[in-house]
């Protein structure tokens, strides 16, 4: 990509809050022992061939679990378990309690056929939460081999992901928000499970949001392609509410600077360097109306909010240029794909609604509350509220650095030929 107005305008921020690290995971498991877990009454655990394998035998009534010596509350936790008898799980934020099934608290579901998988249980408590089906998971849920799992608890939100699918989400749930980790053998069931590479990252006291995917990897998931909205459909939302700032209307290029571009018909279209914004903004709705004119190209370009966290703009309808999810139209590059693939095909337009907030830093340059971006693309939801880990880069997710409170916006040139109408702001 090109980054030299990125680099330039990074130089002259304020240099705030420390580096990062892009992967603090540390590890739960040594492979060897069983180092760091308690094992409750029922079931039985051994260290196999650098795994953690759990056993039983159905006429063991009790819950076999194996819990943690320490208690964890916000943390995102990574694993890979082979499940190959019996209905097991992943336990986290739970209580130990005096009952047969000795905790209380959430599960996320670990299934040897597959049912349910990723799906959260509250024990003692809601029971099914958020229960998946089998159509829903069968397409990525390797059965009897390794799976992995993913589990993010931030506060009340709670995200489970299964080889990379996103299969159970909640915000601002009411549970548990601290206790112990555990793997659980079902009781009154004939159980063999595997458990190896349980990692953890503790977020207690940090507003840092993580990523547990890693950047521009090639095996996370494409999202569904679905039907885009009709222009038609969106036509009144489309035009500029009252106290929006025009930055594009068709007759000239007054509210922009830096990259020469130019006009034709109506359009705006990419010509040298990267356009930006005259004017600064900081908590805003972006509506940009964008089209590749070109069958064939990649459309590779960017909408920056405040120069620094880009939304991304590329030919994926169908996935005719391929690249990784995170890479995808519609996607906050680099970070989350869109959730869906709403892309037209290329010579109609595409129409994006974004809504910004950005980062806040405390006097010492420390974040104290991250970015977040909502996108609406041809009138679908594609990004709801994503926390960003950072400003936008390639390969690398850098972590914040205080800045001011407004910067422009601009538009990338990539090399693509681009074109862009209707293009306004509304601050917040």
């Amino acid at each position: 990509m090109n980054w030299k107005q990125t680099i330039f305008l990074m130089l002259i921020i304020t240099a705030g809050s420390p580096l990062f690290a892009a992967d603090d995971f540390v590890p739960l498991f040594d492979g060897k022992t069983l180092n760091g877990w308690n094992p409750l009454p029922g079931g039985t655990w051994q260290v196999q061939d650098g795994a953690i394998v759990g056993s039983q035998e159905k006429t063991e009534k009790r819950h076999g679990i194996l819990l943690s010596e320490k208690q964890y509350g916000d943390f995102v936790v990574r694993m890979k378990y082979k499940s190959l008898e019996g209905n097991s799980g992943f336990y986290f934020r739970v209580n130990k309690i005096d009952h047969v099934v000795s905790v209380k608290g959430f599960q996320a579901e670990i299934n040897a056929d597959g049912e349910h998988i990723g799906g959260l249980y509250e024990t003692l408590g809601r029971a099914w939460v958020v229960k998946p089906e089998l159509e829903q998971t069968k397409g990525f849920y390797k059965k009897k081999d390794w799976n992995e799992m993913t589990v993010t608890a931030v506060g009340g939100d709670v995200r489970v992901s299964v080889n990379g699918h996103v299969t159970a989400k909640l915000k601002n749930d009411p549970g548990l928000r601290k206790g112990y980790l555990g793997l659980q053998l079902h009781g009154g069931q004939k159980m063999h499970v595997l458990f190896k590479d349980i990692e953890i990252k503790e977020l207690s006291g940090s507003v840092q949001p993580v990523i547990s995917e890693k950047i521009h990897d090639v095996t996370r998931p494409l999202p569904q392609i679905v039907e885009p909205k009709s222009l038609k459909s969106l036509n009144k939302s489309t035009k500029p509410p009252k106290g929006a700032i025009v930055l594009f209307d068709g007759k000239n290029l007054d509210q922009w600077q830096g990259g020469t571009w130019v006009i034709k018909e109506g359009v705006m279209e990419t010509l040298k360097d990267n356009l930006m914004t005259k004017q600064a903004f900081g908590d805003c709705k972006v509506h940009v109306e964008w089209r590749i004119p070109d069958v064939d190209s990649h459309g590779n370009s960017g909408v920056y909010l405040m120069n620094l966290y880009e939304v991304q703009i590329y030919n994926s309808h169908n996935n005719h240029s391929k690249i990784y999810a995170d890479g995808q139209a519609a996607a906050i590059y680099g970070q989350y794909p869109p959730s869906v693939n709403a892309c037209r095909k290329p010579g109609e337009w595409e129409v994006f609604d974004i809504t910004f907030h950005r980062p806040h830093f405390d006097k010492a340059g420390k974040l104290t509350k991250p970015a977040t971006i909502s996108l609406v693309h041809n009138g679908i939801v594609v990004q709801d509220a994503v926390k960003l880990t950072g400003p936008t880069a390639h390969t690398k997710r850098p972590p914040y650095k205080k800045h001011a409170d407004k910067l422009p916006l601009f538009l990338q040139n990539h090399g693509d030929r681009l074109q862009f109408r209707n293009i306004w702001v509304l601050e917040l």
